[in-house]
């Protein structure tokens, strides 16, 4: 398959699963016996069960961050249940954003430390090199150095692209719109 027919591919997946108002719309089916809440969650702090989180994220992964998502709920909820479904997903969202901020800040040290660190070992390796005989140190001096700098480039165009995209994508979640759908049993006809 090639890439452009990967993306033509891709273009009418999002297609197939945007409604009117051009949101993508995830349906989750919460009326079967799968537990709604994680059983580790106390009554206070109730949170979703995971596997409902890892499934809307496995539905939306490939979406593009600038298109809205629309999660749809289908089962039996009470207003109550409602509410609370809604401040548990967003409470999560939250979290993982703040998550996210702080793996960006802890990113940004580590690539200026590393950085300042490179640069001041090569600033001694180039002192040695010039004024000395200490070959063996310089050559310890070098790959420290070059080492450190490596390392802060990595930092800077490999991590820190993909965290900026993993903050992009929770933002996509944090503003997602989410409503439930009751699913009412047939009745059985009257005889």
């Amino acid at each position: 398959m090639t890439r452009k027919q990967s993306k033509e591919e891709l273009k009418e997946y999002i297609e197939s699963i945007r409604d009117g108002e051009g949101n993508v719309v995830v349906d989750v089916d919460l009326s079967g016996d799968t537990p709604r809440y994680n059983p580790l969650s106390l009554k206070g702090r109730k949170d979703l069960n995971s596997e409902i989180y890892d499934f809307i994220e496995g539905q939306t992964n490939v979406i593009p961050a600038i298109v809205p998502l629309r999660i749809r709920f289908h089962g039996k909820f009470t207003e109550g249940e409602q509410r609370e479904i809604r401040q548990m997903m967003h409470r999560h969202y939250v979290m993982k954003s703040y998550d996210i901020s702080w793996d960006l800040m802890a990113n940004f040290r580590k690539m200026l430390i590393l950085s300042i660190f490179g640069a001041a070992v090569l600033a001694v390796y180039l002192y040695l090199a010039i004024t000395g005989n200490h070959v063996f140190m310089t050559e310890i001096l070098s790959i420290v150095g070059s080492f450190s700098l490596w390392e802060a480039a990595d930092a800077l165009l490999l991590e820190r692209p993909h965290l900026r995209q993993e903050h992009k994508n929770n933002e996509q979640s944090l503003n997602e719109r989410v409503e439930f759908v009751c699913n009412e049993e047939p009745s059985e006809p009257e005889a």
